[in-house]
């Protein structure tokens, strides 16, 4: 049987350009490292060259930078032309590439070649890339982008609150909750009186807001500071705050309406949401950012992904785990997903509520315990999607 002829394409990727070097086995390169557009036509081109340069049973495996968003198009254009050994690398991962990025001043042409190294030493599998998967990924982080601007708005309604009438918060613990806004939007913006302002606020809280409770909040505002001093202006931020908010609430329920229709044939979001903690929505914003659950041939890899595995100091001849640091490397998507669930998890999840009493009673901090709650349900996660399964709760 004939040896295969492998060749490795190294591509460094830019918003404009991007600069490519093939090398063979040997790391030999292959005629100039080239640089080309971000283009259509540029692609088209580049394909070409490789094609006349290279005999026709060649195996060409592609490396490139994961910049941003910039390698998307060039990307999907080589899966969809039959370069299916193509593999992503995330520079802060590859050691090898950060020693390179020590350089004051860049080389695209140093750093193609060294893309093309590193690859030539990964075993890099022949990778099916499915569309719409890409999709889901692509709604799951923008409704995450949605949820952020959110918290911006629910950050600045509660700086302008502080300052007219702080006695609001004695109140409510949050006052993102629906009925807390139907009183802000009644007191400041509709100009309601006392009796149709209790009687909005006990309809909205579906009765849990009793009717003593809410002539004492609608007292506190009519004494408040904003009562001898409500400007124009004021009232104007809260409406574009207000509506602000509104507008991104239902965007988010459409974008997760979307989400569940395109991830609804995907057996993982079931193996996923199998796991106390883990929603339906969550599942998908985790299987998103996993993808193929191959191409961590073990659990380690998975971690470092996720930027949970413990960041390392090193000076000289000096080489140490900061065992309550993590490296933050990684998706920091599904960084944030597994912490959230893991939040929740320690409530309603006997077994991680036992370990994370455990990891406080050692004197941890507590957002190194949610980590390490967070790095075991990273596990399960693992565990269910290699072994294509639903979880099965411990019994002790």
């Amino acid at each position: 049987m004939p040896e295969e002829k492998v060749f490795y394409l190294g591509v460094d990727v830019g918003k404009y350009h991007h600069q490519a070097t093939l090398i063979d086995n040997q790391k030999v390169m292959i005629g100039q490292s080239f640089r080309f557009e971000n283009n259509l036509a540029s692609f088209e081109n580049l394909t070409q060259t490789i094609k006349k340069q290279l005999p026709s049973e060649a195996i060409v495996k592609v490396g490139m930078e994961s910049t941003g968003h910039y390698y998307w198009q060039l990307k999907n254009y080589l899966l969809e032309n039959g370069f299916n050994y193509l593999q992503v690398i995330n520079p802060i991962e590859t050691q090898e590439l950060s020693k390179i990025r020590i350089r004051k001043v860049k080389n695209d042409r140093i750093d193609s070649l060294a893309i093309a190294q590193i690859i030539s030493q990964k075993n890099i599998q022949s990778c099916q890339e499915n569309p719409e998967l890409n999709q889901l990924k692509n709604l799951t982080r923008f409704a995450e982008k949605l949820k952020s601007q959110k918290r911006f708005y629910q950050q600045e309604l509660t700086v302008l609150l502080e300052r007219i009438c702080p006695e609001f918060f004695a109140n409510f613990s949050r006052i993102s909750l629906p009925t807390p806004l139907a009183i802000i939007k009644g007191y400041f913006l509709e100009n309601m009186n006392s009796e149709q302002l209790i009687a909005k606020a006990i309809k909205t809280s579906r009765g849990r807001l009793k009717e003593d409770k809410a002539q004492k909040i609608i007292k506190d505002l009519n004494n408040s500071i904003d009562a001898y001093y409500r400007h124009e202006n004021i009232n104007l931020q809260l409406k574009m705050i207000l509506s602000s908010m509104e507008l991104i609430k239902d965007q988010i329920e459409e974008i997760k309406t979307q989400i569940e229709k395109t991830g609804k044939d995907f057996k993982e979001i079931e193996y996923l949401s199998s796991i106390k903690g883990v929603s339906n929505y969550l599942a998908s914003v985790i299987l998103s950012e996993i993808g193929d659950i191959n191409r961590f041939e073990r659990k380690e890899q998975l971690t470092a992904f996720a930027g949970l595995d413990a960041s390392v100091k090193e000076s000289g001849q000096y080489h140490r785990k900061q065992g309550n640091h993590i490296s933050k490397r990684g998706s920091k998507y599904l960084r944030r997903q597994l912490y959230y669930v893991a939040k929740t998890a320690i409530m309603h999840d006997p077994e991680l509520k036992k370990y994370y009493e455990k990891k406080k009673s050692e004197g941890k901090h507590y957002n190194v315990t949610i980590i390490a709650v967070a790095r075991k349900i990273l596990m399960r996660c693992y565990a269910v999607l290699k072994q294509k399964r639903l979880y099965e709760v411990r019994v002790s």
